[in-house]
């Protein structure tokens, strides 16, 4: 089996947790040197989540790099010392929000919704990321729109039956 957990999904408190726990071991391995992205990599575990906290650090200013990137001159990460106690532990939890994320998110879902208004029936996710334009940003605010209640999605998801899309406001297609 997978551990025990039988393929559930996890909670959004569980991967809450998760990203919390991450972040912390991306800063212990900065710790209070000047290291490198390679080195975060090696000891945390090279995976896209990594460079993610990495860069949403940086947004926040919590963690600084210098350097051009490249073997030449790698990319020094050091940990900003406001954020750091007497111990050299982390002073504050950093917000797990990516500043730079959510602005992309904010414009991708206003293309999307002002793609929806004028589409009068349901379109379909693929239809969606052809004019917005096809990336994780895409997916992601899609389902945001959809969480908070200002679009409506229908189907199962799937070849034989897509997920389908569109404004809450519109009336149903076919009824006046």
């Amino acid at each position: 089996g997978k551990g025990g957990e039988g393929g559930k999904k996890m909670s959004k408190e569980e991967r809450q947790h998760q990203k919390i726990k991450r972040q912390e071991e991306v800063m212990r391995a900065i710790g209070r040197g000047s290291v490198t992205e390679k080195f975060v990599l090696e000891k945390v575990g090279d995976s896209r989540y990594t460079r993610e906290i990495l860069r949403r650090l940086l947004a926040q200013c919590i963690v600084h790099r210098k350097g051009k990137g490249g073997s030449n001159d790698p990319f020094l990460y050091t940990v900003s010392t406001s954020h750091l106690n007497c111990d050299g532990g982390l002073a504050v939890t950093p917000n797990l929000v990516d500043p730079g994320l959510e602005v992309r998110l904010r414009r991708i879902e206003a293309k999307i919704t002002e793609l929806l208004v004028c589409e009068k029936d349901y379109t379909t996710e693929k239809f969606i990321r052809t004019v917005v334009g096809d990336n994780t940003g895409t997916g992601k605010a899609i389902r945001r729109l959809v969480s908070n209640g200002k679009v409506m999605r229908i189907g199962k998801g799937g070849v034989g039956d897509p997920y389908k899309y569109r404004l809450e406001s519109c009336p149903p297609p076919g009824g006046g």
